[in-house]
């Protein structure tokens, strides 16, 4: 028998319903609070199963719902379950990948180990940054790539270019613009070492005339975006929308990106919505399921 547990955080009980919707299996929220010194409890009410699926993104507050992962794991032990899988559409420090300066920590290992020892046998997550990351998981771990699927949804095409920010984002869209057929292409950023002016241009493709979707892992701010939409509008872009696996949107994130001339935001539902007729959210819920189905053992069509 296999549950999905719906983990406390911002964002994860519509992707659990989903989930279990789509794998036809029992859904149970778990409940959380913040004691008065701040400490984090959390509670599962479920009869023992062989499989758990705890669904619990890594939404703000991070912090919180990394520990509510933690906890939720050792619940579900207590409960007697005896394979549990995270499956993380969002997770939180994965940009963290190295030691940039020297005593900072690798923070994305540090978590993936963390769940690990928490009793996670298998973690799945959406588009997280560096895939070479998950090898820091004891177990199994994956990460599910969303956009042909989302550009499908929406109905992207060949007829668009498709462009990564930066040669660091290359491989995500030449994945995506192969299996379209479309034309592809990154943006390389050039800094004027007498005036300090950035420049932000296409590697080989004009795009005078064209319309461009910019192919990215996470929006944060919007600043690198919203400056690449404006300068492709400034040499001939019909249109540039957007498509990202995870719109975190931070403080006027959104408004950058309006003012620069976005046409559309498409996301993946990895974090709670920013409500806001620019960003439209594309389900994930299906893509996940079908992941979950083909690769764990019990889950069966």
């Amino acid at each position: 028998m296999v549950v999905v547990i719906a983990g406390p955080s911002a964002g994860s009980l519509d992707v659990a319903r989903g989930i279990a919707d789509h794998l036809e299996a029992e859904l149970v929220e778990s409940y959380s609070k913040i004691f008065p010194d701040g400490e984090t409890y959390v509670r599962v009410e479920a009869e023992p199963g062989d499989r758990a699926i705890v669904v619990q993104t890594m939404s703000r507050p991070q912090d919180t719902s990394f520990v509510q992962a933690l906890l939720l794991a050792d619940a579900l032990l207590g409960l007697g379950f005896q394979e549990i899988t995270l499956v993380a559409p969002y997770t939180a420090y994965a940009r963290q990948d190295k030691r940039f300066l020297r005593g900072e920590p690798v923070s994305i290992a540090v978590v993936l180990r963390s769940l690990g020892l928490a009793g996670y046998k298998s973690f799945y997550t959406v588009e997280i940054h560096k895939e070479e990351s998950l090898a820091a998981f004891p177990g199994k771990a994956a990460s599910i790539s969303p956009f042909l699927y989302m550009a499908r949804e929406v109905g992207l095409d060949n007829s668009y270019i498709y462009l990564a920010p930066d040669v660091g984002a290359l491989r995500r869209v030449e994945s995506l613009a192969r299996s379209l057929g479309a034309r592809y292409d990154y943006l390389v950023k050039r800094r004027d070492r007498i005036t300090g002016e950035i420049t932000i241009e296409t590697k080989h493709l004009d795009v005078k005339g064209e319309k461009v979707v910019i192919v990215d892992d996470i929006i944060s701010t919007g600043g690198t975006v919203s400056r690449a939409a404006k300068l492709l509008l400034e040499q001939g872009a019909s249109q540039v929308e957007v498509l990202v696996a995870h719109a975190v949107l931070a403080g006027n994130a959104v408004e950058k990106l309006r003012s620069a001339g976005v046409k559309r935001v498409y996301a993946g539902n990895t974090l709670p919505p920013v409500r806001d007729d620019l960003v439209s959210y594309i389900d994930l819920s299906p893509l996940i399921a079908e992941k979950l189905r083909s690769e764990i053992v019990g889950v069966q069509s």
